[in-house]
């Protein structure tokens, strides 16, 4: 059983190339929060997943290969405890994980792999559910007040740290909009002799013509001058190469007997 998480520990931490941006933000924040999750809650493994864009359960941090592998296996079955919480907004408690039977195609694997008891509470923002605080055991376990409450305020905190990242984003995905845009307005005004205003209000006709925002524009007029220019620089560099002279381009030397030496053109007395 140790084997088999320990072979799709690897991929999933591969994986991690792939992850949202909102979740590198706040993965910091994360990690604290599960190591006093599994402090406070002994015998628990603690992880936090979110559902991407795909709607794939995708793992972003956890204690330890056992909260990996379970949340994998969710994904790959599309069903599972994790995927309900957040799919359905609400938290979700298994106390004996050998007599469940929900999720057919994710349960029985887990309990193979020694799972007995989880808990998890969705995290999220603006009455969205995005993701969910795991905790798993090998361990039956009982579920007291002060355990949920941990879990609680937990998960509000995650939900926080994950609002904070997707706000981060959004402000760095504006400044880059911001720079591009800009960068077109100025080779528009280059290109037409415009002003700022009427190189701003080419790009908005624009847009209006060819059903694009105003940013996709922006990108497009400045990647086809980069493209331009690397043309134009591919063709001076050819062209450079093109016009140095050749070794059979040079002068031949003439062998003079009288004065025995190599002169360029006639041989003279």
């Amino acid at each position: 059983m140790v084997g088999g998480i320990v072979d799709i520990y690897p991929q999933v931490m591969q994986d991690r190339a792939s992850w949202t941006s909102e979740g590198d933000h706040a993965r910091p924040v994360f990690d604290s929060i599960i190591r006093v999750a599994r402090h406070l809650i002994p015998g628990t493994h603690v992880g936090i997943c979110i559902l991407d864009s795909d709607d794939h359960l995708t793992t972003l941090t956890g204690t330890d290969p056992l909260v990996f592998a379970l949340d994998e296996m969710q994904s790959a079955a599309d069903e599972g405890p994790s995927i309900t919480a957040v799919r359905e907004g609400h938290t979700v408690i298994i106390d004996d994980a050998e007599s469940e039977h929900r999720w057919s195609g994710f349960i029985s694997h887990a309990v193979n792999l020694g799972l007995r008891w989880y808990l998890g509470v969705p995290i999220g923002f603006d009455d969205r559910s995005l993701g969910c605080l795991n905790l798993y055991s090998r361990a039956h376990m009982h579920l007291d007040s002060d355990h949920l409450a941990h879990a609680q305020v937990f998960a509000a905190q995650a939900s926080v740290a994950l609002n904070q990242g997707r706000r981060e984003n959004d402000l760095i995905a504006a400044l880059r909009s911001s720079r591009t845009i800009g960068t077109a307005i100025g080779l528009t005004m280059q290109q037409h002799n415009l002003n700022s205003q009427e190189a701003f209000d080419h790009l908005a006709a624009r847009s209006r013509m060819t059903n694009l925002n105003l940013r996709e524009v922006a990108a497009r007029l400045v990647q086809e001058a980069n493209d331009v220019r690397q043309a134009t620089a591919t063709a001076t560099a050819t062209a450079t190469a093109t016009a140095e002279p050749s070794d059979d381009d040079a002068p031949v030397a003439a062998w003079c007997p009288t004065l025995e030496l190599a002169i360029d053109g006639d041989c003279h007395d």
